[in-house]
């Protein structure tokens, strides 16, 4: 048990220096710097090297008590910014599936996304569409979204469908049973979903870091270049963990829907998927008193 214990304690103290302190730590040296040079000197490398030499030559910083005091301070504010990075993160997560609702720029986002896709769908549609044609338009509502845009993201968009296409082939609530699905998967497939999920929250979170760089550019223009970076690699990062995580729940569903279907004691049609079965779990695993099929329906 020790030993065991040991292990998880080097694995979260692991986990903690790579998702927290390293991060922290170098967002604290660049936010230094631009508060040390600020706009008018953005780029003066002497200024840099001089203000530093002074506080590293400063006799309070020399006592043992002073230079410990302000280690704890500095691991404290990377973790803390750490904190706050994966908080941001985990807010622009939640603005990703956002309906479009009365609220306006959600709304006007998701209206240009649908025009764009219904453009393109209109050009598959054409009688007269060449074969090159036909390929690219599908292409390209495809990329947009695989079914009719309904939210003013991608990344929202590609959850919602991931729902919708389950819900279309099988007749399930994923919401409603992916609780006892859960239940029924094998390690291996845990362990895939898991290591999926931890990589769309680490893109989440790329989001928070680069909000955060986002806001040294009041204090240091130069900022702005990184933030630029960041926000290519984010949006690449999200893309990839957001394909990647709603591929895998569709698989996992297409390959173990059966065996949740005979845990629950619902025996599929000629073995093939039942959309008839799939309503009735979701109605029982939901348990609504407002869902007519529902055993608590009053």
């Amino acid at each position: 048990m020790n030993t065991l214990l040991g292990e998880l304690g080097k694995k979260l103290a692991e986990r903690w220096v790579s998702l927290l302190a390293l991060p922290g730590l170098l967002y604290l040296a660049t936010a230094t710097i631009a508060v040390t040079l600020g706009h008018s000197h953005a780029l003066d490398y002497g200024l840099l090297r001089d203000t530093l030499s002074d506080w590293f030559t400063d006799p309070d910083l020399r006592s043992a008590g002073t230079v410990t005091l302000l280690l704890t301070g500095i691991l404290l504010g990377s973790v803390a910014v750490g904190v706050g990075a994966d908080a941001v993160g985990r807010l622009v997560e939640r603005l990703w599936h956002l309906p479009p609702g009365r609220r306006s720029p959600l709304r006007l986002l998701t209206y240009r996304r649908n025009k764009r896709w219904q453009r393109e769908v209109r050009c598959a549609d054409a009688p007269t569409v060449s074969s090159a044609e036909l390929l690219r338009a599908v292409a390209a509502a495809d990329r947009i979204c695989a079914l009719e845009p309904g939210r003013p993201t991608w990344t929202g968009d590609r959850f919602r469908v991931t729902r919708e296409r389950i819900r279309q082939s099988y007749g399930l609530d994923l919401d409603a049973a992916w609780p006892r699905l859960w239940l029924v998967l094998p390690d291996t497939t845990k362990e895939e979903l898991t290591t999926a999920a931890g990589t769309y929250r680490a893109a989440a979170r790329r989001w928070g870091w680069t909000l955060l760089y986002t806001a040294l550019i009041c204090w240091w223009f130069p900022a702005a270049l990184i933030t630029v970076g960041m926000v290519i690699s984010a949006q690449l990062k999200v893309r990839n963990a957001t394909h990647g995580l709603t591929t895998l729940i569709e698989a996992t569903v297409d390959v173990h829907y059966r065996d949740l279907v005979a845990a629950m004691g619902i025996d599929p049609q000629h073995g093939q998927a039942d959309p008839g079965s799939g309503e009735a779990l979701s109605a029982w695993f939901r348990k609504s008193r407002w869902d007519p099929d529902s055993p608590l329906f009053k």
